[in-house]
């Protein structure tokens, strides 16, 4: 080859080199860590950058722009804005002698924000999530925090951490980061996504009422007392404080001879009682409660019940803060596995009412049941976790609460209660040619949950 071929040759080869480092660095050469953009006081106009860290060290130099184009003479790590040049794009490049490496782009008199808040699991055995808010400037900035499921904003989620519900399972989330400082304009920055792994819950069954007493008999007295009356002795007051209409006595809750606990509502004899309404009561019904004999704290409460019929009917299985002699409803807490309403005959109820919400309809959701409640037996289900509750119906989770605010006071023992209430706020106005309905236990159960759960007996 003649030589001047070769030294062409030779000078593209070079030429090509170049242009490939240029553009980001040389082969073995890495960023570390790319430069960053601060403020250097509260003015929002005067910056401060911090190089770029290197794998290899380099000779650099440096260079501010403006809205996309090199302000002239600024090269430096300092940089003074105009005020002419407020809410414009600015962004600090190093050029080395091995590569180049750019900041993020930021606006001048806005929270830089140089590195994007980072989600991670710090516990496995409930997904229980945090962000570290990244790197920002001014440091004086507070950071706010929102949590997503999807493009669904997380009710309440707004704290550093977050223990996703059973329903987030499988799922990815994220969280949105506001940045705030006095004489600074908001940024915003979302993470990167992470999904939620599925947890295995083992159940391992403790204790049970298989209601397998004598056809005839009453609930077992080592377990279950009658609470009677109309709620006029009670802290709740008459009407148990739902304007309910019933009378409470004890014999209207018997085994039967398949082996359920069927608890009856009636007119009959009703009359026989005065209630709070300043009038004979309109109907007897039974309520029966293991309060001062069994309590239970965390794990899985669960029950068969076929649900009544009839408008104004309102059965129920649920459980009560223990401490509820000291602490009044609803700071002793209320987990309503589930309500059935006679008047909503294909919905089951599954609230919580707590310190906030005990006054204002609770905190929950409703699950449609297609064949409805009263027709057959189906299984009432909540797990209760100390982050969280969820419920279940034959399996299917429906609903979940999380603890996030002073709502939460489902952090000590519950008693269970189960009812057949008639009319009251909930249940509604009750059937005129209704004279008898029913509930009926064929069993119920609790289970630890992946070891967490405990019964308590007195």
């Amino acid at each position: 080859m003649p030589m001047k071929s070769l030294r062409s040759l030779l000078a593209f080869l070079i030429f090509l080199s170049l242009l490939t480092v240029s553009g980001t660095h040389a082969q073995g050469v890495s960023v570390t860590v790319p430069p960053q953009i601060t403020y250097s006081d509260n003015s929002g106009l005067s910056f401060l950058a911090i190089p770029a860290k290197w794998s290899v060290a380099q000779k650099n130099t440096y260079q501010w722009f403006v809205n996309g184009k090199a302000v002239p003479g600024a090269n430096k790590l300092a940089f003074k804005a105009t005020a002419k040049q407020k809410n414009q794009r600015i962004q600090f490049k190093e050029i080395g002698s091995l590569g180049t490496s750019v900041s993020v782009v930021g606006k001048i008199g806005q929270v830089i924000v140089n590195t994007k808040p980072s989600v991670s699991i710090v516990d496995a055995s409930n997904n229980k999530v945090t962000v570290l808010p990244g790197a920002y400037s001014p440091k004086s900035a507070k950071v706010k925090f929102q949590w997503y499921k999807g493009p669904i904003e997380i009710l309440g989620a707004k704290s550093s951490t977050y223990v996703p519900a059973a329903i987030d399972e499988g799922f990815r989330i994220y969280v949105t980061a506001k940045y705030s400082a006095k004489g600074f304009v908001d940024n915003t920055s979302d993470s990167g996504e992470i999904i939620i792994p599925v947890i295995k819950r083992n159940y391992v069954q403790v204790w049970q009422d298989e209601f397998n007493l004598a056809a005839g008999s009453a609930p077992d007295s080592a377990v279950w007392s009658p609470e009677n009356g109309d709620g006029s002795k009670a802290a709740a007051g008459g009407g148990w404080g739902n304007r309910e209409r019933q009378y409470y006595i004890p014999t209207l809750a018997k085994i039967t001879s398949a082996g359920a606990l069927q608890i009856d509502a009636t007119t009959t004899g009703a009359k026989e009682y005065n209630c709070y309404y300043k009038a004979p009561c309109e109907w007897v019904s039974s309520k029966y409660i293991t309060k001062g004999k069994l309590g239970f704290k965390y794990g899985r409460i669960e029950a068969r019940i076929k649900g009544p019929v009839g408008a104004g009917t309102w059965g129920a299985f649920w459980m009560l803060g223990a401490d509820i002699d000291e602490r009044q409803w609803p700071w002793c807490g209320e987990i309503d596995v589930t309500e059935l309403v006679g008047k909503s005959p294909n919905t089951a109820y599954g609230y919580l009412h707590g310190l906030l919400s005990g006054g204002f309809g609770g905190r929950g959701t409703t699950v449609d049941m297609p064949n409805g409640f009263a027709s057959d037996y189906h299984t009432y289900a909540v797990d209760w976790l100390p982050e969280s509750i969820d419920w279940y119906v034959d399996g299917v989770l429906f609903g979940s609460q999380q603890k996030k605010d002073k709502d939460w006071v489902f952090d000590h023992e519950f008693y269970l209660v189960m009812n057949l209430a008639m009319g009251g706020n909930l249940g509604g106005s009750i059937e005129s040619d209704l004279k008898q309905a029913n509930i009926s236990f064929d069993w119920i159960r609790f289970s630890t949950i992946n070891g967490i759960g405990e019964v308590i007996k007195r």
